[in-house]
């Protein structure tokens, strides 16, 4: 599951550190990490330094689906910017000319990145960080040559502040903790927030000469009346890889409540997990690059220089690829089945065509041919059955001539003695229908006598009387025959 996993590098100029995390449900695991430099070799710059990171992860055999570099605030400037839009999307769109203006000096050479640290009714406020192209092309190029293509190109200070706000407990905006970190060269205040809110963030040098409490102290005192103006601090945190700093007096200088940070086991590492870094702010920096890299809105320098075009955007063009070449397969099938459908279809009116006639001709009843070719079947097999029984004699009580035969019989025996006229008789399927008169009502209640005689029950009839004479109507049907039971 090397998608999985995330590639974190803090970058600076002759040194860098790597984590490689795992992705573990809301959960992290720390793979590996290690630290580089090339301070004392006779080959520097970037491209010895992404040297040694490719060798490194070679030889450890560190596999992931994406990487993130956290850069180190030497190559990089913080500024404090107005923009009079509040929308993130427009306020990208005018942030370098905003920041060029705030400035005053020519920005076309360094990449512009931002974050907005509050919105009003007028517009925002805003963190920008800008940083030479230059210095951000020698860095992708170095690490594209070693199969490294970082999605995120963060400011260190902000990976910081991820790997504080994933890891530091979670405290309220209303006593939040202000993080002081001193690294061999390197300062950083923090106080991190949720995403929806305002946090503090800043990155400072530290010179090799300098008193680091002093230091310290000083810049706690200008970032804990910044950090107030956000949410309360209700707790100082901090940290000296070089253990030059007394926390207590610290905490005595600035007026806070002060203890040790442990870095490392914010995150449950223990020594062994990290003692090939140069140390835990270093640590805590790459795992921020590596947190950054899934998230869907970072501090990018990216955005703005070199927008990545790597595996992801990879795999969202297979994608697109992959669902019109799906559309258009699918839109072949549908026009080789219509096509199929509509031969068919010919194919039956073809047929219709040429079976209407003879349909017609053995049932002149019909005037069309039904809409289902199933039911003209039947109606011809029906047919059939009915022409074989009345040729056969087999199963012809019921047949149009057998019917026809009893009404003749029925009318020979009492036409005289009744004086019938008959007018018409309609014979189909199911019954018989007689229409005639007689000379009495006597007479043709004789008639229907005469009827019932010859083996056909009267169904329903119709009298009336007009000119002397009885004229009737009759609706008949056979007799069920029943089989007689042979005698013991």
């Amino acid at each position: 599951m090397e998608s999985r996993n995330y590639l974190g590098i803090y970058w600076a100029r002759d040194r860098a550190t790597v984590v490689a995390l795992a992705a573990q449900g809301r959960d992290w695991k720390l793979l590996d990490a290690f630290s580089v430099s090339v301070a004392n070799e006779p080959e520097q710059g970037p491209s010895a330094l992404a040297d040694r990171i490719g060798r490194a992860c070679s030889e450890r055999n560190v596999k992931f689906g994406a990487a993130g570099v956290a850069l180190d605030c030497e190559m990089f400037m913080q500024h404090t910017v107005r923009s009079e839009f509040q929308d993130e999307k427009k306020i990208a769109a005018t942030v370098r000319f905003d920041t060029e203006e705030a400035l005053a000096t020519d920005i076309s050479e360094v990449a512009v990145a931002f974050r907005i640290t509050s919105s009003d009714e007028e517009g925002s406020t805003l963190d920008v960080y800008t940083a030479q192209r230059s210095d951000l092309s020698d860095l992708l190029f170095s690490l594209q040559g070693h199969g490294i293509d970082p999605v995120t190109v963060d400011p260190d200070v902000y990976c910081l502040s991820q790997y504080l706000r994933t890891y530091g407990g979670g405290e309220s905006s209303e006593s939040r903790p202000l993080y002081a970190l001193l690294s061999d060269s390197r300062g950083y205040l923090v106080s991190p927030a949720e995403l929806s809110q305002r946090s503090l963030m800043r990155a400072f040098p530290v010179g090799s000469a300098q008193q680091r409490d002093q230091l310290l102290a000083r810049e706690i005192l200008v970032s804990a009346g910044l950090a107030e103006s956000v949410g309360k601090v209700g707790r100082l945190c901090a940290l000296d890889a070089r253990n030059e700093v007394d926390v207590r007096e610290l905490g005595a200088r600035t007026g806070l409540r002060a203890e040790t940070c442990d870095l490392a086991r914010m995150a449950g590492l223990n020594p062994t997990d990290w003692n090939d870094c140069s140390g835990p702010v270093d640590l805590a920096l790459a795992y921020g690059a590596a947190l950054a890299v899934p998230q869907e809105k970072s501090v990018n320098f990216r955005n703005d220089h070199m927008p990545y075009q790597g595996t992801l955007v990879r795999k969202r063009r297979a994608l697109k690829f992959f669902s019109f070449a799906l559309t258009l397969l699918l839109l072949a099938v549908g026009v080789y089945y219509h096509t199929q459908l509509l031969e068919v279809q010919r194919h039956q009116a073809a047929l219709r065509s040429k079976f209407e006639p003879d349909y017609l001709a053995v049932l002149p009843g019909e005037d069309v041919l039904p809409e289902t070719m199933e039911t003209a079947v039947k109606d011809l097999d029906r047919a059939l059955r009915r022409l074989q029984a009345e040729t056969t004699g087999v199963g012809a009580e019921n047949s149009i001539s057998s019917k026809l035969v009893r009404v003749l019989q029925a009318v020979n025996s009492c036409a005289k003695k009744t004086d019938l006229n008959i007018d018409s008789v309609t014979i189909t399927e199911r019954s018989i229908l007689v229409n005639a008169d007689t000379s009495s009502r006597r007479n043709t209640l004789s008639v229907f006598d005469a009827m019932k005689k010859a083996g056909l029950e009267v169904q329903d009839h119709r009298i009336i009387t007009e000119g002397g004479r009885d004229n009737f109507s009759v609706t008949l049907e056979p007799k069920k025959q029943v089989a007689k039971k042979e005698q013991p």
